[in-house]
């Protein structure tokens, strides 16, 4: 298609017009001049006879002139053709069309010649009609030339040369303009795409510079899948003036370019009847490495018009240098995601390595999927063992309604089902096109798109890890095993939890088998080491100690008397009060529980506990003499419960104290023997927790630990030897 043809009449004047016109004139002996293909004219006459000046005198005979101007231009410009014509006058008149690329741009005429003498009651007839005076026109019509018809032949084939020249001088000169155009739009548009590493902006850039080049009103970049043989494809980028032109090639088209590798023409409406109706379009392959990579789209000419082979050729080498973009882009993308997987697989790591709280753990992973992944739900199910149901464990971005419905599942039948018994992964692009055992257990119209993967850990599959998206979705193969690398941290995560879950309860079972082989030596303090443990690890709450440290406070407490193990038997049960040198013994007993410990490897914490129990916070105490903050603060707790127990025990000795008078009695020594913090912390333990720990059973170690039974029956033949 051409460009503006006013282009064509400015280069026409550049180049000498009119002279060339004038020398052509001349050197053929006839009036000659340049009009518009409706018939205006674009240059004054040359060498006009005197016949034809006296009509031009005329307004009358000069309309008549024009008139039969416009006839034979209009006729040679429609028709492609020279056309001979005579005028009002008598006078023949040649228009011969000059063309670029087929299309009429201007018609040059030649003319005021005859080929017979003009006859009198003709010019008489011409003078009566326009006014002329007979005798001048008369002497004027005497010195027409007379031509034959030969030589009008001949002049007019050189006419016919000279516009052929013009026009291919023209044409020369619009190729060499269009090809500088397209080489400075190459550049621009070399300059545009590779100003982005986004994919969507420089997909977006590009169909702008193709659409304003080409003159398209819609287009499109798609991006096919980098798997051979997945038909999959991502729609960069389009334009379109309304949604009645968005343009997306359909799966046949883009096949068509993958298998022909070269441009594709094409309807974006195939049930148009006309050229503009039917809006034709072209499909440029996107090559890369030998394969097509993409597909770039444009619709939407003005007046209907197609995509001529030159243009196909352009966008074909515009595509060269997009597809090297997008490429560049699409690589950036892949390493972006690459290491932000990478970063946060460290991150999801370093929180299983470091916490045994799954909740913590769940919570990372489903963030690092939603994150990396950018999925709108992550959900983990662990498998319950004894009903066969998959139990929600953790999710992100599932409404309540949807989780209280889907608590609990069966998997049978459906996508999860498959994942637990095959131990692959399912990925679903599409759910509404998908057979019914790719279904989920349930049912939400929100779900479109799902990847599924196994939760394992030691060979075993635990659950499944889901993500879901809510308009189709292709899963890059990348994306499904980031996924799986964190189902399978997470499924570690949950099998060192379960690990130490089992460890925790031998270790503590370990512990109260001690604490049990103690109390087996002296019946009196049966229950003190359990009640002990209990009155610290409450207050230790009341303090706002956190957990960890509640734990340790309470396996101090059951072991703070460990060390009386190491007492002779008859000072231990002796029921009157302690000689000096009974005394001493006694007093030595945090040490020796601490010396028994340490072996073991005990938290240092715990230890440092049991081996302070007996600092009082004014001083004196023992062993070390510590004061105030000097003592542990688990010694400081278990110094106030171990003296609270002891007043509220009965001794062979003595009575037990009231509650209310042991309560009296912590408040009188604080700040003297116990710390007033402590004290005050103690005092604010709810009475009714106070009561059950005092209670009968208070005493009693917990059922909860594995192998309780065995090992304090061991405990206890143990401490008989």
């Amino acid at each position: 298609m051409l460009k503006d043809k006013s282009v064509f009449y400015e280069e026409l004047k550049q180049v000498g017009l009119h002279d060339l016109q004038e020398s052509m004139s001349r050197a053929l002996g006839l009036a000659a001049m340049v009009a518009y293909p409706d018939g205006r004219p674009l240059t004054q006459p040359s060498n006009l006879c005197s016949f034809c000046a006296l009509l031009d005198s005329s307004p009358e005979a000069r309309a008549r002139c024009a008139a039969s101007r416009v006839a034979s231009v209009r006729a040679a410009a429609v028709s492609g053709e020279e056309v001979l014509h005579t005028c009002h006058a008598g006078l023949v008149h040649v228009a011969v069309p000059l063309q670029v690329a087929g299309e009429t741009v201007a018609v040059v005429i030649g003319g005021n010649v005859a080929l017979r003498p003009l006859a009198r009651e003709a010019v008489t007839r011409l003078a009566r009609e326009t006014g002329i005076d007979l005798k001048r026109l008369l002497e004027a019509a005497g010195a027409v030339p007379l031509w034959t018809e030969e030589r009008l032949r001949t002049v007019t084939a050189v006419v016919r040369k000279v516009t052929e020249t013009v026009a291919q001088l023209l044409h020369a000169k619009e190729e060499l303009g269009r090809k500088a155009d397209q080489l400075a739009a190459l550049f621009e548009f070399s300059r545009t795409v590779s100003g982005s590493l986004d994919v969507t902006e420089v997909a977006q850039r590009a169909l702008g510079v193709v659409l304003e080049l080409t003159g398209a009103t819609s287009g499109s970049v798609v991006m096919l899948s980098d798997t051979p043989g997945v038909a999959a494809s991502e729609v960069a980028a389009t334009a379109e003036s309304s949604e009645e032109f968005r343009v997306v090639p359909s799966g046949e088209v883009v096949a068509a370019v993958e298998r022909e590798t070269r441009a594709v023409h094409f309807n974006s409406r195939p049930g148009g009847r006309t050229l503009e109706e039917r809006r034709p379009a072209v499909a440029i392959p996107l090559t890369f490495g030998g394969r097509v990579r993409g597909v770039l789209t444009a619709a939407g000419r003005p007046e209907g018009a197609e995509f001529a082979e030159d243009e196909t050729a352009f966008l074909t080498t515009l595509g060269t240098s997009l597809v090297l973009a997008l490429e560049n882009a699409r690589l950036f993308r892949e390493l972006k995601l690459r290491a932000a997987m990478l970063e946060r697989l460290i991150e999801v790591g370093r929180v299983v390595s470091s916490s045994l709280d799954v909740d913590v753990v769940v919570e990372s992973a489903l963030a690092s999927v939603r994150d990396v992944l950018g999925a709108e739900r992550c959900i983990l199910r662990l498998l319950d063992e004894e009903t066969g149901e998959l139990v929600l464990t953790g999710s992100l971005g599932m409404g309540a309604e949807l989780q209280a419905r889907a608590g609990r599942v069966r998997p049978e039948g459906t996508v999860l089902g498959k994942v637990l018994e095959t131990g692959e992964p399912v990925v679903v692009e599409d759910l509404a096109g998908s057979e019914s055992g790719l279904h989920l257990p349930y049912y939400s119209a929100e779900i479109r798109a799902l990847a599924v993967v196994p939760v394992r850990a030691g060979g075993k599959v635990l659950g499944t890890l889901k993500i879901y998206s809510s308009v189709p979705r292709r899963w890059t193969e990348e994306e499904v095993g980031y996924l799986g690398i964190v189902a399978s941290q997470t499924g570690l995560a949950l099998q060192n939890a379960r690990l130490y879950s089992s460890l925790r309860e031998y270790y503590l079972s370990a512990v109260q088998a001690l604490a049990a082989a103690l109390e087996a030596k002296d019946v009196y303090t049966r229950g003190h080491s359990v009640r002990v443990a209990r009155w610290a690890q409450a207050c230790a709450r009341v303090l706002g100690l956190g957990a960890e440290e509640q734990e340790q406070v309470y396996l101090a407490g059951l072991l703070h008397d460990l060390g009386k193990i190491g007492v002779r038997e008859d000072i231990l049960l002796k029921p009157g009060r302690l000689d000096e040198e009974e005394r001493k013994e006694m007093q030595l007993h945090p040490v020796v529980g601490a010396r028994i410990l340490e072996p073991a490897r005990f938290p240092t914490a715990v230890i440092e506990a049991v081996r302070h129990h007996h600092e009082d916070y004014g001083g004196g105490g023992y062993p070390a003499g510590l004061i105030g903050e000097e003592i542990p603060l688990l010694a400081r707790i278990i110094r106030v419960a171990d003296a609270y127990d002891a007043m509220t025990s009965a001794r062979p000795y003595r009575e037990a104290l009231r509650v209310e008078q042991a309560r009296e009695e912590l408040r009188r020594c604080a700040g003297r023997q116990f710390d007033p913090r402590v004290v005050e912390a103690f005092l604010g333990i709810p009475l009714e927790e106070m009561e059950n720990i005092s209670a009968p059973g208070g005493g009693e170690y917990p059922h909860s630990f594995a192998g309780r039974d065995t090992v304090l029956t061991e405990a206890e033949a143990w401490s008989r030897r």
